[in-house]
């Protein structure tokens, strides 16, 4: 179990590293996007660990699409310590509007994790058993969608015990806003 909770401490850090990443990648020619005043979303956490998380969106490929090893991931980042939530499709393609599976095996659909408490402060983790992602809205400037599964992980406090579970529901829209180009000299 002690592998598990380093595995968390691990996706703990990638999410966040994805979403700081996003946020300097905007206008650099870099896919990823984070978008200050264009993204919001909402959810709401339930079970083993109760929380209301809203905040910014990112998305984008993580990865090089060229060597075949990305992915697509969206990056929901709440403000405080409500927590983290982050989708991952394995297969490094933008999604369409759809509805798309979220388990642990999905290798057409999307994984999901929810990080609960802040990045300076984790409060645990769990990864997705089973749900539902549904991209209502999708190009290149743009996606939003809902979603709702149910995930099992671990509390900080016992990371031996691996059997909380929390229910997962919410929605997001996220729209690329336009970087100012500085003049080259």
């Amino acid at each position: 179990m002690k592998s598990v909770a380093v595995l968390g401490l691990g996706v703990i850090a990638l999410t966040t590293g994805a979403f700081i990443s996003a946020s300097e990648a905007a206008g650099s020619g870099i896919t990823i996007a984070s978008l200050a005043r264009g993204s919001y979303f909402e959810a709401h956490v339930g079970g083993d660990v109760s929380a209301r998380p809203v905040g910014e969106v990112a998305f984008g490929v993580v990865g090089d699409s060229a060597s075949g090893i990305a992915a697509f991931t969206i990056t929901l980042q709440a403000e405080g310590s409500e927590g983290a939530i982050l989708f991952t499709r394995l297969d490094g393609k933008p999604p369409a509007p759809g509805r798309y599976e979220v388990t642990e095996d999905t290798m057409a659909g999307f994984r999901a994790s929810y990080v609960a408490g802040s990045a300076g402060q984790a409060e645990g983790l769990f990864r997705a058993r089973r749900g539902v992602l549904e991209i209502t809205a999708a190009s290149a400037e743009h996606l939003s969608g809902q979603f709702s599964f149910t995930a099992a992980g671990f509390l900080a406090s016992d990371p031996d015990a691996d059997d909380s579970e929390v229910t997962v529901r919410g929605a997001f829209t996220s729209t690329r806003q336009a970087v100012a180009q500085h003049a080259q000299p």
